[in-house]
């Protein structure tokens, strides 16, 4: 007879699953009306907004064939969709300078100063939020988010373990701070 995990067990981590993915949803629920406004700003074919998100994320300027396979569309329509960006000032073609037969994509300042002001609005709306949680909720937020980028992979588990330790670092500075600021009023 095979030795059977606890049932128990499987079944609340099933339900806590469904119950993260459903709060995760009706987040971005809540969310999408702000992020509509930004993409809706962007006023591009989504094919276009794809490449440029992947060309953000990227950092660094991507061949056409791997654009093409991180958009899981063809040569000639990674051509087509960068032609595109580069008529709207977002992107630019260069030759690789290791292989002169590729042609390498990026982003143009424009691109870049359009994107970073888009992040910079989603992170205030974020902050906005995780400032009207409680301290213990931010605590659990935290553990919970640096477990699921360890699981993610462990190139963002470094991240994350060191974002963590940053992170508790500024927490005890600021509570000895107001531990401090507290002594002297009293």
């Amino acid at each position: 007879m095979h030795a059977r995990p606890e049932c128990g067990m499987t079944e609340i981590s099933d339900a806590l699953i469904r119950d993260i993915q459903a709060a995760m949803g009706a987040l971005v629920r809540q969310q999408r009306p702000g992020l509509s406004h930004e993409v809706v700003q962007l006023d591009m074919p989504i094919g276009q907004m794809k490449t440029l998100f992947i060309l953000w994320t990227a950092g660094k300027p991507q061949t056409m064939g791997q654009l093409a396979h991180a958009l899981d569309v063809s040569l000639g329509t990674v051509t087509g969709l960068i032609d595109g960006l580069v008529q709207r000032g977002l992107a630019r073609r260069e030759e690789d300078p290791t292989d002169r037969r590729q042609k390498l994509a990026s982003l143009t300042p424009t691109a870049e100063t359009r994107l970073l002001r888009m992040e910079k609005g989603r992170s205030l709306v974020i902050q906005r939020l995780l400032r009207r949680m409680q301290l213990d909720d931010l605590r659990a937020l935290r553990q919970g988010l640096v477990a699921l980028a360890a699981a993610a992979g462990s190139s963002a588990s470094a991240r994350a373990r060191s974002i963590e330790k940053e992170s508790k670092l500024r927490i005890a500075v600021h509570q000895r701070a107001l531990e401090s600021g507290a002594r002297h009023h009293a």
